[in-house]
């Protein structure tokens, strides 16, 4: 019985070809598919480092103004009976509110009209030098709100005086997301990603609820975005037709004044 010889000239039978086909296909298939999720995971990340950058800088923004919040010191030591007393600024104070000396159990009424600070009664303890003024009526909780759900005084109150002072950066934009109403971030509104055309919004909400801590200011974020649209617009409410949420973040800033009160 012969047995087939093998022929070196003969080439591939039709299905080792199509076996073959099949399995460069599928290999090169399952190649594109992982190229293309790396580019998306890769978009991705660069996304939300972005909007983790934005909200970072402008957070340091806020607990730099919450730093620098404190109540001022007298510039000259009184005499006792004085009504009359120079700071070394007026920050943190209003006109009506309780003060008192660092060291001293007396309360006065303080004004201030233009350049002038005066207090009511007269100095009863003369302070040390360069003594505190701390304002009582900032460091106390403010006036119970009518309504459960009304908000505070937005003027008593540590955190309520600390927001007023981080107004300065924000926008005419504003957005309702999960119930609250955040507005736009002047410096980032909107940021560009370099490079491209996609644009980011940051936006905040520092207005502390009813029940949170009177000295301790609520901050939230959100990103919205991409938005590659050429122009800068942005819808007012940010629903299903707006670009997505990138990021989100809650925390809370004390201001430094909150060490200076007297317990």
């Amino acid at each position: 019985m012969n047995k087939p010889r093998f022929d070196p000239d003969s080439g591939f039978s039709l299905l080792e070809v199509l076996v073959a086909i099949l399995i460069v296909t599928f290999f090169t298939t399952v190649a594109m598919q992982m190229l293309v999720i790396s580019t998306a995971f890769k978009a991705r990340a660069k996304e939300y480092a972005t909007a983790a950058k934005l909200i970072e800088q402008d957070l340091e923004n806020i607990r730099s103004l919450a730093n620098q919040y404190e109540f001022p010191t007298l510039a000259a030591v009184p005499s006792a009976g004085a009504t009359t007393i120079t700071l070394s600024s007026t920050q943190g104070l209003l006109t009506g509110e309780n003060i008192q000396f660092q060291g001293t159990p007396d309360v006065y009424t303080l004004t201030i009209s233009g350049s002038t600070t005066t207090i009511s009664p007269g100095i009863r303890t003369v302070p040390t030098s360069a003594a505190r003024v701390v304002s009582n009526t900032v460091c106390n909780p403010p006036t119970p709100s009518p309504s459960p759900t009304t908000p505070p005084n937005t003027t008593t109150g540590l955190a309520q005086r600390l927001r007023l002072n981080t107004q300065g950066n924000l926008g005419s934009v504003t957005a309702t997301y999960a119930g609250l109403t955040y507005t736009s971030v002047n410096n980032y509104a909107p940021y560009t990603i370099p490079g491209t055309q996609m644009r980011f919004w940051l936006m905040r909400n520092d207005t502390n609820s009813v029940n949170y801590p009177y000295d301790a200011l609520q901050v939230k974020y959100i990103v919205a975005g991409p938005e590659p649209r050429p122009t800068s617009s942005f819808y007012g409410t940010l629903n299903t037709n707006t670009p997505k949420i990138v990021a989100e973040l809650t925390s809370e800033v004390i201001p430094n004044a909150s060490l200076q009160c007297i317990k």
